[in-house]
């Protein structure tokens, strides 16, 4: 096992310890030149057993007769650590410095020195592009000049570069067209010498140490258990690399993320290690996405654990396939070895691979505005490639791609970024994916990246001389109401414009002939036909810039068939999503009817421009449809679809509405969900009680402990008769608990002369749900269902579900009942509910449609009818009633709604939160 280590005594100085022998990385011995050809080559290589062919032949049997990174530099001479920022430094110095701490080391050895960041500045504060997605083409063994020769002529006027004696700039064509297109650093540095492992480590962990091989292992875990979110690493991760674990990690990570290449120097005794620190297992990705059937790793150890050597072209084409399956992960690491052991040189072939994959993405409209991609090379020399790459070390292209609103675009920087900087721009999109990745006090754990100093300081800015900074780019926004009608159709257009340089000018194309300058016109179409209104914003910057912005228009004629249109605003944005949905109509026999199915499974609603709240991340058709008036009807539908996106989850809020009931020695408690899960699905409530005001606390055992995140009620049992409790509730979701809810009291009884006081219903606040009204018997004209109703038309009283008898304004019978034994002996026995009515009806004479309150025997005969309700007790919002019952103590009765609609107008009977309390 090789241990890099970084002593903090004055000068840092960087250290190998190979088996407990300690030798300086530069220039002991003297086994090769200094500089140019042979400084540092490859230990092991024959070329009589390795032919330089070897690249044609089938996958799977080409010779392997050098060991992987097995480097002899020990004579060369490299340029001082930092040498290229000295002369082209970073934007911003945070001023963030390290203190020294003392970290405890495993397995009893000695605490070892290491380095604390100190924050002077927020480092997340500053501008940094809204990525959504974050791919690294990480490629090997070739170096700036190596590849870009005298780039000023090849790239771009001012690059810095040479052509050196042996290079391969002919081979890479399409990195040269990246780099005229895109932006280009040509003072990048991966801040390392040989072996190259410690670079790929960092690129793919994210766990930065300054810029030395150190690393440093975390107990709370290695970079799996943060892509996982869970200490532990897979489930049976094993002890053997080469074999794949069947099982899945057991965390939910909070981004996607995938890595394509043949990772051999992971397990390389010479290029970074791959085990848990916390059982010093040998750790492997799950095969499949905790939860899923993704893959996570494309290649598995080919090299190293089948000796097998795959193509670029192959790492490419099924990266490529696994994005069109899957989608864009949040973070891709793609590896192109180029002249790697397990590839040889096939280096036109990596530069094909290379563009193709960029290809792929930039051309998709779906991640071409979201996604950064860099692709950049490793090593920062190759010994047999001229002394350019020796002194003048550390230089390798990098080449930033993006959308052209947030990327420079035929950019050269030459400000001299580093490894840091290209894993804080990762970081910075997984902060934007999800916020909380980043721990800026280094306290690294599963959920989160470290941040060192260096880490500090490239977060500010990450890569920031490639963004496009100062003001938002301009955009355009039109929009018109109505946007359908019959001819002639007043149309009023509305115009804006956000970023830019103000003041704007507007010009509007009506699709007609027509044209206006003012910002918000009024139009008349008067003829039939689809228009497309033309919005073209011109800002005041120099030179001036322009955007666009479209709306439809559509114009029937009276007698065209019936048409329907659908439209919403917004229609993406994060969760809690709230919509606002325009449904329109033309042509056929007015008057309309609407009906809009929202596509998330709730209830419909027949409102002609409703509102819907999305709560749930996902993609979502919602579909109008539009009834005439004709006979027979004709109908029409138009759809519109809806995004909505996941949210930084916090806590949720407190529960609502918490009561209390006192009965024989217990409590019974309801309350409501509370208004805002925090972007998460609730995972338990807490019951805190106490003996006075203000001193609750949590209950551990018992019924009212533990319960679920979909419990809304429970009853605390074993307490005093007579004395008061007080009751709080709390919601809890996986990121944490929330506020606790409104104080509530209630005082226990005791038995009184053999009657058990308490609530005799069940489900008395229907909140079973339709499908289990159990011990309520549902009857109804049309479908039993619908009694049961969650439907925001007729909201509860409180909870999720109310009964809904009759309101179909058609001849209809609906009945609600239960049977219960009243018990004898008792003082009280009183039947509550809640109800609200209301109706179409206009007399105010005549009971057009009723609700019968019956009492029934245990053979069904009426013992009492006690209320008739009608159209004419209409109310708003509900009312309390109540009923006594003692006068049929010790029997057994069925309560009995019935409600009967005659056959036209509606009248609703709505009931809720029903109660039959003995004592």
């Amino acid at each position: 096992m090789i241990r890099w280590k970084r002593w903090i005594t004055g000068a840092a100085v960087l250290a190998l310890t190979v088996g407990g022998i300690t030798g300086v990385a530069q220039g002991v011995g003297a086994k090769g030149p200094e500089s140019g050809p042979g400084s540092c080559t490859l230990n092991g290589w024959n070329p009589s057993t390795d032919p330089a062919n070897a690249k044609s032949l089938p996958v799977g049997q080409r010779p392997q007769t050098y060991k992987p990174d097995d480097f002899n530099c020990s004579s060369a001479v490299f340029a001082p650590l930092g040498a290229e920022f000295q002369k082209f430094p970073q934007p911003h110095d945070f001023n963030i410095k390290n203190t020294q701490v003392y970290v405890p080391s495993a397995n009893g050895q000695p605490a070892t020195l290491a380095q604390k960041p100190a924050a002077a500045v927020n480092p997340l504060a500053p501008y940094f592009p809204p990525f959504q997605h974050f791919v690294v083409i990480y490629r090997e063994n070739h170096t700036f000049d190596d590849y870009l020769g005298d780039c000023a002529t090849t790239v771009q006027a001012g690059c810095n570069g040479q052509v050196e004696s042996t290079n391969h700039i002919s081979s890479v064509p399409d990195l040269h067209s990246l780099a005229k297109t895109y932006a280009l650093s040509d003072a990048y540095s991966t801040g390392t010498q040989p072996p190259s492992g410690p670079n790929h480590w960092w690129m793919f962990s994210a766990q930065s140490q300054s810029s030395s091989q150190q690393q440093s292992y975390p107990a709370s875990g290695t970079q799996f258990d943060r892509f996982l979110m869970n200490t532990n690493g897979p489930t049976d991760e094993g002890t053997n690399a080469c074999t794949a674990p069947t099982g899945t990690g057991s965390g939910s990570s909070p981004y996607t993320f995938v890595m394509n290449g043949d990772f051999y120097w992971m397990l390389s005794s010479g290029s970074g290690y791959w085990k848990n620190p916390a059982d010093g297992k040998l750790e492997v990705l799950p095969p499949n996405r905790p939860g899923t059937n993704i893959p996570e790793e494309l290649h598995y150890n080919e090299y190293t654990c089948s000796n097998q050597s795959l193509p670029d072209s192959t790492i490419a084409n099924d990266y490529i396939n696994f994005v069109g399956t899957n989608g864009l992960p949040a973070y891709s690491y793609v590896e192109l070895f180029n002249d790697h052991p397990g590839t040889y040189q096939d280096i036109a072939g990596n530069d094909t691979a290379t563009n193709n994959v960029v290809n792929a993405i930039e051309n998709n409209p779906t991640y071409a505005g979201n996604t950064l991609i860099v692709v950049t090379e490793d090593d920062t020399q190759n010994g047999n490639n001229g002394a350019d790459h020796v002194s003048n070390t550390y230089r390798v292209p990098l080449v930033v791609i993006g959308p052209s609103q947030y990327v420079k675009q035929h950019y050269l920087s030459h400000v001299a970024y580093s490894t840091n900087n290209v894993i804080a721009a990762m970081e910075r999109t997984m902060q934007n994916v999800k916020s909380g990745i980043i721990d800026p006090n280094d306290n690294i754990g599963p959920t989160t990246f470290p941040m060192t100093t260096n880490d500090q300081a490239a977060l500010g800015d990450p890569l920031e001389d490639f963004w496009v900074q100062g003001t938002t780019p301009l955009s355009a926004s039109a929009t018109a109401s109505p946007t359908t009608g019959n001819a002639p159709l007043a149309v009023n257009f509305t115009g804006s414009a956000t970023g830019g340089t103000a003041p704007y000018t507007y010009s509007w194309n009506f699709g007609d002939g027509s044209t206006s300058t003012a910002q918000s016109p009024s139009h008349t179409y008067s003829s039939a036909g689809s228009y497309t209104a033309t919005l073209t914003v011109t800002d005041a910057s120099s030179p001036a810039k322009t955007a666009t912005s479209q709306v439809a228009v559509n114009v029937s004629a009276i007698g065209n068939p019936l048409a329907a249109s659908a439209a919403g605003n917004p229609t993406s944005g994060q969760i809690p999503l709230t919509v606002n949905f325009t449904g329109t109509a033309t042509g056929g026999t007015p008057a309309y009817h609407y009906s809009w199915n929202f596509g998330d499974g709730s209830a419909a609603s027949t409102a002609q421009n409703p509102s819907h709240t999305y709560s749930t991340v996902g993609t979502y058709t919602a579909t109008l449809t539009v009834t005439d008036s004709a006979s027979p009807a004709n109908s029409a539908s138009s759809t519109v679809s809806v995004t909505a996106d996941p949210i930084a989850s916090v806590p949720p809020s407190a529960p609502q509405n918490l009561t209390a009931s006192g009965g024989t020695g217990q409590v019974t408690l309801n309350w409501q969900a509370p208004s805002s899960t925090g972007g998460e699905t609730l995972t338990k409530y807490s019951v805190y009680r106490g003996t006075s005001s203000g001193t609750e606390s949590l209950l551990t055992s018992g019924p009212c402990a533990s319960l679920s995140g979909t419990t809304l009620t429970c009853t605390d049992t074993g307490l005093t008769a007579g004395t008061t409790y007080y009751y709080r509730v709390t919601a809890s979701n996986p990121v944490g608990e929330g506020g606790q809810s409104n104080e509530v009291s209630a005082t226990p009884t005791g038995s009184t002369g053999g009657c058990t006081a308490g609530q005799l219903l069940g489900n008395p606040g229907f909140e079973n749900g339709p499908s289990s009204p159990a011990p309520w018997s549902v009857t109804s004209t049309h479908t039993p269902l619908s009694v049961i109703n969650s439907s925001s038309n007729q909201p509860p009283h409180s909870g999720t579900y109310d009964a809904w008898l009759d309101g179909w304004g058609k001849s209809t019978t609906d009945t609600l009942s239960q049977t219960v034994t009243l018990p004898a002996g008792c003082t009280t026995y009183k039947f509550n509910y809640y109800m609200h009515i209301d109706t179409a009806e206009t007399t105010t004479t005549t009971k057009y449609d009723t609700l019968q309150l019956q009492l029934l025997s245990s053979s069904g005969s009426v013992l009492k009818n006690m209320y008739t309700y009608s159209n004419l007790n209409a109310n708003t919002g509900y009312s309390l009633h109540s009923f006594d019952l003692s006068a049929y103590a010790g029997q057994t009765v069925t309560i009995k709604f019935t409600g009967t609609e005659d056959s036209e107008y509606q009248t609703s009977f709505v009931i809720d939160d029903t109660a039959l309390n003995v004592s």
